[in-house]
């Protein structure tokens, strides 16, 4: 098959959205685009470079495309002066493999240009600086559910080092909110943004925090998005987990569960009716903490990374 591949331009973003949305048709937790969000949500970040989004195209139509990116990290404790050379996204069709090795090709002799040793693709390990709150929750990694980008990123050299759960629920009816061993009280607001990179990752979105206090001591929070995007496969908005925390020796007292069903029953009072959380694989107390109010695992998604010798 004949294709060529070309930067970025307006003029192929009808069959960017077009792809994406064919390609991901099978997932409700991925939220539907159109060029306006996608100009919104992506194009109009400051760290967004059109130079590093390759598009495979043939015949005059796309037929595939790669978002390469030297970005900040999104999360607090990320230093936003580092910027980390990375593939956040990576759409082409199952039977066009030769289409998505040529990609990743061309995104991996960009990355070079950053000089750097170490790429990552869909990782979670400098945070998520495109495609937060639209890609399966608010922590977007690499479903297994599309083999064959996982097998283009390996045949180019990308080694999957992370593996996370997501997991997911129906709201069907208004939660109850779980009994902790002890006495706490919920104080909500806005989720404060550490830096620059952090805000921008979630424009478009209003994340929120929840403590629990217990003897005036914050004793645990959760932090938890609205996507409004996801209504239009799913039938309604869908709450995600982006974060979660308990002090150590609240621990295994029923704090989690309580802070997980009273930001479900926040959600639900705002309209969603879904739930979803995204956990390292390895991370039984979480999933027990899920399973117990009724989540169940949704889909495996990996972080990958390159090392260059």
């Amino acid at each position: 098959m004949i294709f060529s591949i070309d930067k970025y331009h307006r003029n192929y973003l009808e069959g960017i959205i077009t792809i994406y949305n064919s390609e991901t048709a099978f997932e409700a937790h991925i939220a539907q685009l159109s060029p306006q969000l996608f100009i919104e949500l992506v194009e109009n970040k400051s760290y967004f470079d059109p130079e590093g989004l390759f598009v495979a195209i043939k015949d005059g139509s796309v037929i595939g495309w790669v978002h390469a990116c030297i970005a900040p990290g999104s999360e607090g404790h990320h230093n936003p002066e580092n910027k980390v050379p990375r593939i956040r996204m990576l759409i082409f069709p199952s039977d066009q493999l030769k289409v998505g090795n040529a990609l990743v090709s061309e995104a991996n002799n960009w990355l070079k240009k950053s000089g750097q040793s170490i790429f990552l693709a869909m990782h979670a390990k400098e945070g998520y600086p495109f495609y937060r709150g639209l890609w399966l929750g608010g922590e977007p990694m690499g479903a297994v559910s599309l083999p064959h980008v996982q097998m283009v990123l390996e045949v180019g050299g990308y080694k999957n080092t992370q593996e996370s759960v997501f997991m997911t629920i129906e709201i069907a009816k208004e939660p109850e909110v779980f009994q902790a061993d002890l006495k706490i009280d919920f104080e909500e607001s806005e989720a404060g943004m550490s830096h620059q990179p952090m805000r921008e990752s979630w424009i478009g979105f209003k994340p929120m925090r929840i403590r629990a206090i217990a003897n005036s001591e914050t004793v645990g929070s959760i932090s938890y998005v609205i996507i409004p995007y996801l209504a239009e496969r799913l039938g309604a908005p869908c709450m995600n987990i982006w974060g979660m925390g308990i002090q150590e020796k609240y621990r295994r007292k029923g704090v989690a569960t309580a802070l997980v069903s009273y930001a479900m029953l926040q959600s639900y009072k705002q309209g969603a009716r879904f739930a979803s959380v995204g956990t390292q694989l390895w991370n039984s107390p979480a999933h027990a903490t899920y399973n117990k109010l009724g989540f169940r695992p949704h889909c495996l998604v990996v972080g990958r990374t390159l090392e260059l010798s």
